[in-house]
């Protein structure tokens, strides 16, 4: 089959929203269908600014074809206009204005999709309120499949939004929560739909020969030695986790992961909060940062950065920590925390944050707090119990095989293509 994929931006920087969603499930079906993605030159949602080079490029092997923003995003008028909008009575005409001014408008992409649409078996298009969506979904609406990545905002109490949901041949949602949300907030009923989420292809599970390990990590003793003489017995899995991580950054105790941007509008900032008041009864557990720094972190003994790491150290870095904490409230895609829980690590979330609730409690894998007091409590019962994060971390690992692996994921992504028409001769 051959795709087209529609997103407001695409790169291998984006690591969160719609667009990374788009990128990961791209990827995966580039190796046995051919896939264009059709997106912007802009880099940055808040602007819009055309920052890549218009036309076609490979990003990790999928074939990527930019088009210009002709309009920049003025945030400020934009707020202004949504204020109005939500607070006084207003029109079809000013819904789909408010979808102009949120951009991107990009005129260029929404020709080529009119004129090669044919081309295409199906229209895979991510995100709902974006003009690339709202001005793309009418032109071949039998052939179009939407990814909406819903979450609560103002804006979705438009009526715009249930007349695209029900146009399109098939509606994609990345949780259980997302598509509960779809059906009683924004009340919309879709011709078809499937929750697909996203894949996880854990390591396979490995113990590390012993010059890999520092002496002060105490995974393996002098004594033990094997019975046919010389060589160290190898330890169990568990008891190895993770040891290139923790000898890099001279981690020889417990210690908390988080995994992500590291900024102010996604619980980061929150997090650290919590963990200072954490901190004062357990100074001997740090919480290590990995990911890009876009925020000041405090000057605290307890608060480490691991920097951005590729994707298999990363994947090393979960398997090293005690525990993960996932503090964004909005992530429909919840990655860090289902790879933390593909390598057996239990996972803190936040309560607030439905779809990692409801990965947590499916899996059985983690716990979840909605203040101060519950991240406190819930964080000292994961460190100081070690019968518990194995029982947690076991769990999540059985979670994600069964149900977040690329195959179970791809299989759902062709149950739900299977419902769109074939293209005409």
């Amino acid at each position: 089959m051959r795709f087209a994929f529609v997103t407001p931006r695409y790169g291998a920087e984006i690591a969160s929203g719609p667009e990374h969603a788009c990128r990961l499930i791209a990827q995966q079906v580039s190796e046995r269908h051919d896939v264009e993605v059709l997106t912007t030159c802009a880099g940055s949602a808040r602007t819009w600014k055309n920052e890549y080079t218009e036309g076609a490029d490979r990003v990790r092997g999928v074939l990527v074809r930019r088009f210009g923003v002709s309009q920049a995003h003025d945030r400020q008028a934009f707020r202004q206009f949504s204020e109005r909008l939500m607070t006084s009575p207003h029109t079809r005409a000013d819904e789909l204005e408010w979808v102009r001014r949120l951009g991107p408008w990009t005129p260029g992409l929404i020709d080529h999709l009119s004129r090669h649409q044919r081309s295409y078996d199906a229209i895979v298009f991510f995100s709902l309120t974006h003009a690339t969506t709202v001005h793309g979904l009418s032109i071949a609406p039998d052939r179009s499949v939407l990814f909406p990545y819903l979450h609560l905002q103002p804006g979705l109490r438009f009526d715009l939004w249930r007349e695209l949901i029900a146009s399109v041949r098939a509606v994609g949602y990345l949780s259980t929560a997302e598509r509960r949300f779809a059906r009683q907030y924004v009340r919309a009923t879709p011709q078809a739909d499937e929750v697909v989420g996203i894949g996880i292809d854990p390591p396979p599970r490995q113990t590390y020969p012993r010059h890999q390990q520092d002496p002060a990590d105490e995974l393996v003793q002098d004594d033990e030695i094997a019975s046919d003489g010389g060589e160290p017995v190898a330890e169990s899995y568990l008891e190895s986790r993770g040891v290139p991580f923790r000898r890099r950054h001279r981690l020889y105790g417990s210690f908390a992961l988080y995994g992500g941007r590291i900024g102010f509008d996604n619980g980061c900032e929150e997090m650290l909060e919590y963990f200072h008041g954490y901190a004062e009864s357990d100074p001997d557990v740090p919480l290590v940062l990995m990911g890009v720094k876009m925020m000041k972190l405090p000057d605290e003994a307890s608060v480490r950065l691991a920097g951005v790491l590729p994707d298999r150290e990363r994947m090393v870095a979960y398997e090293a920590a005690d525990v993960v904490i996932a503090p964004a409230t909005n992530d429909l895609i919840a990655q860090p925390l289902l790879e933390s829980m593909a390598v057996g690590t239990p996972v803190l979330a936040s309560a607030a944050n439905e779809t990692a609730v409801e990965h947590c409690r499916r899996a059985n894998g983690g716990l979840y707090y909605a203040d101060r007091e519950e991240f406190s409590e819930a964080l000292r019962a994961i460190m100081r119990n070690s019968r518990l994060r194995e029982a947690l971390g076991e769990n999540g690992r059985r979670y994600v095989q069964q149900n977040y692996r690329w195959d179970s994921v791809l299989g759902r992504f062709d149950r739900l293509i299977g419902r769109v028409r074939p293209r005409s001769s």
